[in-house]
């Protein structure tokens, strides 16, 4: 008897993504089979494409990229009841141990034996979702209204990443909130803040496009494009303590409660601080260089807290409520789509960063 295969989008090294049959396996008693039908494009999957590697994860073995997904079950495996085929889901990528104080605790984001589709962190590395067909534990595989599109439910997973980071930020209504960086996370995080009753957010980045496209949104009060450098012969620290004291002025010289600085950007972390208000959050969303020269000292004397954030934890029902509901419009950051055979193409646009680009998602 011939081996069943279905069609994958495999990267085999820096900008080398091939299409080709791999074996269809079958779900394990605990898992679900599904098939994706949105896959969203992240940093992440920008990094393995452009340069066959993320970080210190390099891509050894061929290595199926994707984990912003949905699609529908089309198999269940024995011991799965919540589940059937047909249903539609949001996948949630991360594999934890489950037995680790942190799983048994709520906090499995921080399993350290987790596993994470679409990555090179584990070997053999855990396969994503762009292919045809997709195994993944039920218990990670969350119900999508018939509401929620495909393309909607493939944004589950970074407005989970948003619905965490203010979360931890311990967000009140009527704090006045920077949100550093308005890439699709910020603008996320911005719409999660907005959902809360948030009146007063001031969004910052380099790329004047980004923000008009979030201030028509209605997801930015004010907005402020920051520089790309120093003038000259400025210090670094004195362009930070600038920087922060021309984005207050824009925000009627009040300091802010809550900071989301989702940029990972050494730079803008100093610039978070500096415009902290005394006891106010910064809350560390971007992934940046591992080591950064951060300002402890400013945020010492006003004791302002500097808050990790690591993925998420429990809050994908959230994230397809505040959708289902309408309170989060997240269409308008889907700007490219593309079908799977055309994978290589869409990651070549993420890598090229277009003035258009917010959000490109893979259909199927």
């Amino acid at each position: 008897m011939s081996e069943t295969t279905h069609l994958a989008a495999l990267l085999h090294g820096a900008k080398d993504v091939r299409l080709e049959q791999v074996p269809t396996a079958a779900p394990l008693p605990h898992q679900v089979q599904i098939r994706p039908r949105a896959t969203g494009i992240c940093g992440t999957d920008m990094h393995y494409y452009s340069a066959g590697k993320n970080g210190m994860f390099v891509v050894k073995n061929p290595l199926v990229l994707g984990h912003e997904a949905a699609g529908e079950v089309v198999a269940v495996g024995s011991d799965v009841k919540a589940l059937k085929v047909g249903d539609r889901v949001a996948i949630e990528p991360q594999r934890p141990c489950s037995e680790c104080k942190q799983c048994t605790t709520g906090l499995y984001n921080l399993c350290s034996n987790m596993k994470f589709s679409g990555s090179a962190s584990a070997d053999p590395p855990v396969q994503g979702s762009l292919q045809e067909l997709y195994c993944h534990a039920a218990e990670y595989a969350h119900p999508l209204p018939d509401s929620v599109s495909w393309t909607e439910g493939a944004i589950v997973e970074p407005l989970a990443v948003a619905v965490h980071a203010v979360k931890r930020s311990g967000l009140q209504a009527d704090n006045s909130v920077l949100v550093l960086g308005a890439g699709a996370i910020g603008l996320l995080c911005a719409a999660v803040a907005r959902s809360k009753g948030v009146k007063n957010i001031e969004m910052v980045d380099v790329d004047p496009a980004r923000l008009e496209f979030a201030k028509a949104q209605g997801l930015a009060d004010t907005i402020f494009n920051i520089p790309l450098r120093p003038n000259e012969g400025e210090e670094k620290v004195d362009f930070c303590m600038r920087m922060a004291k021309d984005i207050i002025s824009q925000n009627k010289e009040r300091l802010f409660e809550t900071i989301i600085e989702c940029t990972g950007v050494e730079t803008c972390v100093n610039i978070g601080i500096h415009a902290a208000a005394p006891r106010g959050r910064v809350v560390l969303v971007g992934m940046g260089s591992p080591m950064q020269s951060i300002r402890v000292g400013s945020a010492a004397v006003r004791e302002v807290d500097l808050i990790s954030v690591w993925r998420y934890a429990s809050t994908f029902g959230t994230a397809i409520d505040l959708i289902a509901s309408g309170k989060v419009a997240v269409k308008p950051l889907v700007t490219h789509v593309f079908q799977l055979k055309q994978a290589a193409e869409a990651l070549d646009v993420v890598v090229a960063k277009p003035a258009d680009l917010i959000k490109c998602v893979i259909v199927s």
